[in-house]
């Protein structure tokens, strides 16, 4: 019997390329008789990604509307579609997703476009091998996260991935759209529809140094926060900074990637609207993340002082995020509690713990301090 084909978006960058490595020196069952295929954008990639025995598709982005030419060699285009120059991005996607069995897609939460591309392409696969394919989507805890600042209040509480997630988090986009959160209810009710097993993974804040080809460092709520001191000399925080948010290590997220994966393919979880994922090891207020990046700073000497001060939901919004309070609320001021008693129920083991939380802040912010200076600087 042939070995089933795994896709996965994202695998140059920080999540995605410590996902792809968990899974390439996996010993579980299932797994490691997988062979890879990755969608990337440059062939500099490619030719990293061969390396490690991973076939690549080769396109411009996810709102491509040019095809690529795949790198010398792949089988995993038929020639007729290679030579059909303005078929768009979502042809693209489709046409590998149905060439594959399972498909990770890391790269892009807010994309609705190319979730459905991949979907549609594993409907097509379904209906020519009578296989139900596996589509596994990284979402977040953004989704269900409280404003503590603005006083947009939901109830304040733990969330537990082992309760109905899904229906309350239907319920809070029919109040307020958020675009992470709507592609999440799609992608699981058009997987129910076309006949795709879709899970969803909700990473919390991520940290740690990752262990992918390429991207190593997050591009996440840390190093942000972190360059947000360097620019202003000293650590910021929004308000009282009493929103908290759980927080996982990058190489436990990517352990549950691989036993849902695992778990996926050995039809030992439902899918869809019971299949959503939460990952922690502990929880952090954005106050105390604030007072560990001040000290970390003058640690490395890139601060000269470890205070670290407030500053208005106002200023960071025009700071960095084009003025858009909500959303700089969500990354830098929200609160976001989750238990992942359902991810530890499927078998899922975390190894960091809070004394690798505590060491993440000289870790990340020597990366990101070097990236200040141009050393080390992040692809």
């Amino acid at each position: 019997m042939p070995s089933q084909k795994l896709l996965i978006t994202g695998a140059t960058g920080y999540i995605g390329g410590t996902v792809l490595t968990q899974l390439l020196n996996s010993t579980v069952s299932g797994i490691n008789s997988l062979s890879f295929s990755a969608l990337i954008r440059h062939q500099g990639q490619a030719d990293i990604l061969a390396e490690k025995g991973i076939q690549s598709i080769i396109f411009n982005g996810l709102d491509d509307t040019a095809i690529q030419r795949p790198p010398q060699g792949n089988q995993l285009w038929p020639s007729n579609l290679i030579d059909c120059l303005g078929v768009g991005a979502a042809a693209i996607i489709r046409q590998a997703a149905a060439d594959h069995d399972v498909i990770i897609h890391i790269a892009n939460s807010f994309h609705k476009a190319s979730a459905e591309a991949m979907l549609q392409g594993l409907h097509d696969r379904k209906a020519t091998t009578r296989k139900t394919g596996i589509f596994i989507h990284n979402s977040g805890i953004s989704n269900v996260a409280d404003f503590p600042i603005t006083k947009k209040y939901r109830g304040t509480r733990v969330f537990d991935d082992k309760e109905d997630i899904f229906s309350y988090e239907k319920s809070l986009d029919l109040q307020e759209p958020y675009q992470n959160r709507s592609v999440d209810i799609f992608v699981a009710e058009t997987g129910k529809r076309l006949g795709v097993d879709t899970y969803s993974i909700w990473p919390p804040l991520v940290f740690g140094i990752g262990t992918g080809f390429s991207r190593t460092l997050s591009n996440g709520q840390l190093p942000m926060l972190m360059r947000l001191a360097l620019a202003n000399g000293e650590s910021r925080y929004i308000g009282e900074g009493a929103g908290r948010w759980s927080h996982v290590h990058v190489e436990d997220l990517a352990a549950l990637y691989e036993t849902v994966v695992a778990s996926a393919i050995a039809w030992k979880i439902s899918p869809h609207d019971r299949a959503i994922f939460f990952a922690e090891i502990g929880s952090s207020s954005f106050a105390k993340i604030a007072g560990n990046i001040g000290k970390a700073g003058l640690k490395l000497g890139a601060l000269k002082t470890a205070k670290a001060s407030s500053m208005s939901l106002e200023s960071i919004a025009c700071d960095q995020f084009h003025r858009d309070m909500n959303w700089a609320e969500i990354v830098f001021g929200s609160e976001s509690l989750v238990a992942a008693n359902l991810s530890r129920e499927i078998g899922w083991k975390p190894k960091k713990m809070a004394v690798d939380w505590e060491a993440t802040f000289i870790d990340e912010f020597r990366l990101v301090f070097g990236e200040a200076n141009g050393v080390n600087k992040m692809k």
